[in-house]
């Protein structure tokens, strides 16, 4: 009989000693006359829920059998076909004894239809199941269920990547460099970024290096439009004056918001002082508070001065506004009051004044205070999260490797799982020490160099990074700067 070869293969490969005695893992207590019987959760009729794509789509039950008195243990084969090809294409699932369940998410079946079943997308396909029961003994035949069928109706993918292209975004129309955006966990085909918008246009495209498809303007501001192929409209989005906006979108709803936000009055400062030459060195903008400028730093005079201010454009023009201490010649601290200065209003020139050395300097537009603190690197560096082998074991963290020559870079590769990741820079047994976080919750790392949170005690939100796709990465992570490239191999 052509199925039963097929699952005796199976059985001899993964029990060598099936035909010459029962092991004790083989045995169980008898399960009398029960027939099997498979059996589903649902209706006859199923269409596939694209904004549900974890949620349960189908979940297939069956009866235990009988193993006709033997006491020997009973493995299961589940097989998924098409109506008419007497499964012969169809996806084959083997179980250990006592399974009684199988089920699929709306995304896994949609991927079963379309890539394996080869069925076309929104349409219908109708299947049939059966299970068979593989009884461990000798001279006892596997049993076959009676053959369940049913129509499933698949749905087309949504991207799970989106990036802002134009002239209003980032990295202008280069859709090799296009803005990526973060997907939301939990809220199927929603993505959201918040940052610095040119006036200009935008749209959206879903890959790096295609303009199309794209998300572009729909009806109105508040709706996309999916542009499929090139004769499709390519109507832009339009930022009529820069500044700090908030973007959330649904490419399944196809809702669209866009919004200003309270913005500083100075959206870059530059550091400048001996210690950088008396060239203009960028600060870079805190991910959390537009308003928070940060410059980490080894600083060494190469001057004669070793003082700095903090500019508001790469000029020394007398017009040029700066902000410098209320107290020329102040040292380090935290909370340190901040003044604003031009030379055409106010001759008193005043600078910051600091030793050599390793810093983070903290400066608070809105608050109008700094913070000058030396920084001590960790020595040691952990990794965390249902993503890693240890899950959520603090106590067997994974250490990361120290670069050699420079004591603020680690570097790791291994396998990840899917899941969660975050980064111990003192390994506390009590979750209360330092770390170091993803810019937003459930952030699927970009592949490139990305901004870091650092969260002293656990005081910032307890963002993780989300691992969408197992396999083996290289990490490298820069506790100064305070940045990390996360690189699926």
């Amino acid at each position: 009989m052509k199925t039963f070869n097929k699952i005796l293969v199976a059985v001899i490969l993964s029990v060598p000693t099936f035909f010459t005695s029962c092991t004790e893992d083989m045995m169980e207590t008898s399960k009398g006359d029960n027939a099997l019987v498979l059996s589903t959760n649902t209706d006859d009729s199923v269409s596939l829920d694209v904004a549900s794509p974890t949620a349960t789509a189908i979940k297939f039950s069956w009866t235990s059998g009988s193993n006709q008195g033997t006491n020997a243990a009973i493995t299961y084969e589940f097989q998924l076909g098409k109506v008419g090809d007497n499964f012969s294409n169809a996806i084959d699932t083997v179980f250990d004894k006592g399974s009684v369940s199988i089920e699929y998410t709306n995304e896994d079946f949609n991927n079963i239809l379309l890539n394996h079943f080869g069925v076309a997308v929104g349409s219908k396909a109708e299947l049939e199941a059966r299970i068979i029961a593989i009884i461990h003994a000798n001279g006892i035949e596997p049993d076959t269920s009676a053959v369940i069928n049913m129509s499933v109706t698949s749905y087309k993918p949504i991207s799970k990547t989106l990036y802002i292209i134009g002239s209003a975004a980032p990295n202008g129309w280069s859709a090799d460099n296009a803005t990526k955006m973060n997907s939301v966990s939990g809220a199927a085909g929603s993505f959201t970024w918040q940052g610095h918008l040119s006036a200009g246009e935008l749209k959206f495209i879903t890959t790096l290096g295609s303009f199309v498809p794209s998300y572009n303007k729909g009806a109105d501001n508040t709706s996309l439009y999916f542009r499929e192929s090139d004769s499709d409209p390519d109507n832009k989005f339009t930022i009529s004056s820069s500044g700090i906006y908030k973007i959330t979108l649904n490419i399944i709803t196809l809702a669209i918001s866009i919004d200003v936000l309270d913005a500083p009055e100075y959206s870059q400062l530059w550091f400048v002082g001996g210690f950088s030459g008396w060239n203009f060195v960028e600060m870079r903008n805190d991910l959390l508070d537009p308003y928070v400028f940060h410059y980490n730093a080894e600083l060494s005079s190469t001057s004669s001065s070793d003082e700095f201010k903090i500019a508001t454009a790469q000029s020394f023009d007398d017009n040029v506004i700066y902000f410098h201490p209320a107290v020329d010649q102040q040292g380090t601290g935290t909370d340190l009051t901040v003044a604003k200065w031009s030379a055409a209003e106010n001759a008193d020139d005043y600078k910051w004044k600091i030793n050599t050395g390793v810093y983070k300097i903290t400066f608070d537009l809105q608050n109008m205070k700094i913070d000058i603190v030396p920084f001590t690197p960790y020595s040691s560096m952990y990794m965390i999260g249902s993503a890693t082998s240890v899950g959520w074991d603090i106590g067997n963290a994974l250490a990361m490797t120290a670069v050699t020559g420079n004591p603020y870079k680690f570097t790791w590769t291994g396998s990840l799982s899917t899941g969660e990741l975050k980064f111990s820079c003192d390994k506390q047994s009590d979750w209360g020490g330092d770390w170091f976080l993803a810019s937003s919750s459930g952030l699927e790392p970009s592949g490139s160099e990305e901004q870091m949170i650092f969260s002293a005690g656990g005081a910032n939100p307890d963002n993780k990074w989300n691992i969408t796709t197992a396999g083996t990465y290289t990490i490298e992570l820069d506790q100064l700067q305070e940045l990390v490239t996360i690189t699926l191999q």
